[in-house]
């Protein structure tokens, strides 16, 4: 999983991509929680695919712009997932996402 910049994580909204974000701090341990199950679903969704998989998995650590994560992202906990389809934000989750509703939401 590509950790984004908050430039890349714009470039990325307005190119339109499938992507599921995962907004995460160094020291929070359910936010290592949340990567162990997204690195499981990645692996998943890239056999699944034939390594093609309809959604990108992305992860963005808040503590490096604090002035976007609040102003632009909106987030007020982390982890924290938001999940984009053609250039719109479809869902927020906040809290520990499991694997199995993480699968869910990729392939709805």
């Amino acid at each position: 999983m590509q950790q984004l910049t908050s430039e890349e994580l714009k470039q990325k909204i307005k190119s339109g991509e499938n992507f599921v974000l995962d907004l995460f701090a160094t020291w929070c341990g359910p936010c290592k929680v949340m990567l162990n199950n997204l690195e499981r679903v990645n692996e998943t969704l890239i056999k699944e695919s034939n390594g093609s998989p309809s959604f990108g998995i992305y992860k963005f650590d808040v503590d490096s712009d604090h002035e976007f994560v609040r102003q632009e992202m909106n987030i007020r906990a982390v982890p924290t997932l938001k999940l984009y389809r053609n250039g719109e934000l479809e869902l927020t989750k906040t809290g520990v996402v499991p694997t199995p509703e993480l699968t869910e939401m990729l392939t709805m």
